[in-house]
């Protein structure tokens, strides 16, 4: 039989409020009672209720965290940074997935929200639409955005520099003599491929190339969708010498276009992706890549929800971390 409160107070010979301000930590207890009431718990095995204790303390040591899409390494590796950091503090990481729909966010944001997690962290599917998201910070509970940013949210966004990343990328292919880049995106509407696209952009203008819209493929966000635009740009009337990939899902799916196109790297098309994951290395050639700093990136959302958790109340932050263009044998260049 679970033991209850009622148990521990008996056990340690106090009332029943004494043993619940005692484990909940809050009012006055003296500090002799609080550890004969702990003490007492342990004794009789007693696991305290948490949703008990979040309505007496108004906390429950979890965040909620909603990323697009669980099977990309993308999002697991910087779930694992921003979990490393939270446990550290005591908190409890809660996972979702929104498949990157922007309802199905909206529901499994809700779905947080009335199991009174502490704070949110969320990947938003939609750069422009927020009101979900405003709901819970008018809760007065914090929300920090992870990898894109929604404009005029009001809440810390932790980023990396996608667009001078991507300008780097095609800044490269260019000084390798490619003049038809093809760009292999999913969809504009998420703010970190926009930014990508961005630099892609600025980089064709900067070498006075032209934006062909007939080069850029878009699609979904999961590998089948890269096959698919990826081979649709390379089958076409026109197609390019040289691929840009602007997610990881969209460069596995890149890849197998051309494995089945008998197209090879760098002889017949040169690649550059967007993220390293451990993979890239272990394919031949290896993989062209704009690193991000995964980990970190999630680090960096903990230290700032933290940071508000503990009462901060400055104006929201908008931090980006530097990306790194790692040179490797898929585009035809020199590391």
């Amino acid at each position: 039989m679970a033991q209850t409160i009622r148990d521990v107070a008996r056990e340690a010979g106090v009332s029943q409020a004494t043993a619940a301000r005692a484990l909940a930590g809050y009012g006055y207890v003296a500090e002799v009672t609080r550890r004969r009431v702990k003490d007492a718990a342990v004794a009789i095995g007693y696991q305290p209720n948490g949703l008990a204790r979040a309505l007496v303390s108004g906390a429950t040591k979890t965040i909620g965290l909603v990323v697009g899409d669980i099977e990309n390494p993308f999002f697991a590796t910087a779930a694992r940074g921003l979990a490393d950091a939270l446990e550290r503090e005591g908190y409890t990481l809660v996972l979702a997935n929104s498949d990157e729909e922007l309802a199905r966010e909206q529901r499994v944001v809700q779905a947080l929200r009335e199991r009174l997690v502490d704070g949110l962290v969320v990947v938003p599917s939609s750069g422009d639409d927020g009101g979900h998201l405003a709901a819970i910070i008018a809760d007065g509970r914090p929300v920090v955005l992870l990898d894109r940013a929604i404009d005029g949210l009001g809440a810390d966004a932790v980023l990396v520099d996608n667009e001078s990343g991507a300008e780097a990328a095609m800044h490269h292919l260019i000084e390798l003599g490619h003049r038809r880049i093809g760009i292999v995106s999913d969809s504009p509407g998420i703010a970190s491929t926009a930014e990508r696209l961005a630099g892609c952009r600025v980089a064709l203008e900067a070498a006075g190339i032209a934006w062909d819209d007939e080069l850029v493929s878009i699609g979904g966000s999961s590998q089948t969708d890269g096959y698919r635009t990826a081979r649709a740009l390379l089958t076409s009337d026109r197609p390019p010498s040289a691929v840009f990939t602007l997610s990881n899902f969209m460069t596995a799916g890149a890849i197998r276009a051309l494995r089945d196109l008998g197209l090879s790297m760098p002889v017949d098309v040169a690649l550059v992706g967007f993220d390293d994951l451990d993979w890239t290395t272990l394919v031949e050639p290896q993989i062209s890549v704009v690193a991000q700093p995964v980990s970190e990136l999630g680090q960096a959302v903990a230290e700032r929800l933290l940071a508000r958790l503990g009462g901060d109340e400055s104006p929201p932050l908008q931090i980006r971390l530097h990306t790194r263009l790692i040179i490797r044998q898929s585009c035809g260049g020199r590391a």
